[in-house]
């Protein structure tokens, strides 16, 4: 239809000569073409934010404890006892926060507390392991808790709550 339109142009114009209308007209089709090119087809995101399938899967001692994982919003108490081994895994980058005694520790750190040796550490950036020790029997539970935040979607957060015992 815009051919159309042009070519109506160049036969209606008598005053202008043609071949001048001929080369604003090719270069002014050439400059559309070039900026619909840039249109990419759309915005992935415009109908909204994509689903996230954010959980935590929680191993202790190489063996998976959770049939349900964690999933977002969610929470999960496990209990392991001193000199045990515990893996979460978010399945996608989260921002580990790692609470013990009511103060919060970004990533990992290695912590005596409360008569238990505590080590946190980042396996990759999804997932978290935990290594405990006690050199004598606990005078109470340890409590220790690691808060995951998505990195993709800072809204999708899940707690998991561990209590060291002997």
């Amino acid at each position: 239809m815009f051919l159309q339109k042009f070519h109506s142009l160049l036969s209606h114009a008598p005053h202008r000569p043609r071949r001048a209308l001929a080369r604003s007209g090719t270069a002014l089709v050439a400059s559309l073409a070039i900026a619909l090119s840039g249109c990419g087809g759309g915005d992935p995101y415009a109908a909204g934010p994509l689903p996230v399938f954010f959980n935590i899967g929680v191993t202790v001692g190489n063996q998976y404890v959770s049939s349900t994982p964690v999933e977002a919003g969610g929470a999960l108490n496990v209990v392991i006892r001193a000199g045990q081994q515990l893996r979460l895994d978010a399945g996608e980058p989260v921002v580990w926060t790692f609470y013990v005694g009511g103060s919060a520790i970004n990533g990992g750190a290695q912590v005596y507390y409360a008569g238990a040796d505590i080590t946190a550490y980042r396996v990759s950036p999804s997932a978290m392991g935990l290594d405990t020790y006690a050199y004598y029997p606990l005078s109470a539970p340890v409590a220790v808790t690691f808060v995951a935040r998505s990195v993709y979607d800072s809204v999708q957060v899940a707690t998991v709550r561990v209590l060291i015992t002997n």
